[in-house]
Order: structure tokens, then C-alpha cells, then sequence
């Protein structure tokens, strides 16, 4: 019993050497990619400023003092959203 072999030019004949139909997906992969990556820089920063934000209002007011801010700055800043600066 013989096997049959396929025709290993076949890929190339139907892809053409360089993959040539391949070029836009890897394209709009590298795309996803890049906007993943910001939103993931970005929901890492929110978090730590969500956190920064928690923390600055456990301080006690010996300390706040010590840095140079009131507890009603404190509230302003904590009363702010996770996204703004």
C-alpha cells in the first residue's frame, strides 16, 4: 500500500512565498494588541491611584500635617473618580 504524498509547493503556490495573505491579520493583530496593552496600562493606573487614594485617607492627621495637607484635602482628592488625575 502506497501512500500519497501532497505536493510540498503547495502552501507556497497558495500563499505565495512570504505569506503575502497572512500581512493584514497580522496587522490588525498588532492593532488588538497595541489597544489591549493601553487598556491594560490604563486600568493599572486606575487602580493604583484608587489604592494611592485609600491610603491617603487611613493617614492620621499627625502625619497629614507632617506632608503638608489638610484632611480637607484629602477629602477633595478622594472624592475624585478612579480616571481622573
Amino acid at each position: 500500500m502506497s501512500v500519497s504524498c501532497p505536493d510540498t509547493n503547495t502552501p507556497q503556490r497558495i500563499f505565495g512565498s512570504t505569506g503575502r495573505l497572512f500581512r493584514p491579520f497580522v496587522r490588525f493583530s498588532a492593532a488588538i494588541a497595541n489597544r489591549f496593552m493601553r487598556f491594560s496600562d490604563a486600568t493599572s493606573a486606575w487602580q493604583a491611584r484608587l489604592r494611592q487614594r485609600r491610603e491617603l485617607q487611613e493617614l492620621s492627621d499627625h502625619v497629614l500635617k507632617d506632608i503638608g495637607i489638610s484632611r480637607c484635602d484629602v477629602f477633595r482628592e478622594s472624592t475624585k473618580y478612579f480616571w481622573h488625575e
